[in-house]
């Protein structure tokens, strides 16, 4: 039942980044990603709470959704604007949204690695980092 709410989350985050998703087909994706790339609940739970993922089919279970929400590209790169609308969301202060487009463009001139797997995990390790530098509470539910 714990795994059910948490793609429920995952879903309602989906659908906030692209209205064209419904509820359903973004359950269908991040279940499709976790069935790809053999992660486990506990990946999807880790990515949930922003947490890096401990194992290589946790991390490639958030590239593959990642690419499918529309953030990160087919060559493993950041989208910019999407990137920016996700950030915003996770940004509890409304005064500091505009922060949003400082965190991504910090993390999008980063050099990272080929391996979308590890790209992702690079690419949210940058975000958190520059969440803390800028003093930036993510508790925020999207």
């Amino acid at each position: 039942m714990k795994f059910l709410v948490v793609f429920a989350f995952v879903a309602m985050a989906v659908c906030s980044i692209r209205a064209e998703l419904t509820k359903e087909e973004a359950i269908a994706i991040v279940n499709e990603c976790k069935e790809a790339e053999g992660a486990s609940n506990a990946d999807v739970e880790a990515m949930m709470k922003h947490e890096p993922a401990d194992s290589k089919e946790g991390k490639c279970m958030k590239a593959c959704a990642l690419k499918k929400f529309g953030v990160l590209s087919e060559d493993g790169k950041l989208i910019k604007d999407a990137s920016i609308e996700l950030t915003k969301r996770f940004i509890k202060d409304e005064d500091k949204k505009e922060l949003a487009t400082e965190v991504i463009e910090a993390c999008e001139a980063l050099e990272v690695n080929e391996d979308h797997c590890e790209a992702a995990s690079e690419y949210g390790a940058c975000i958190k980092k520059e969440f803390e530098l800028k003093e930036l509470d993510s508790s925020a539910e999207i």
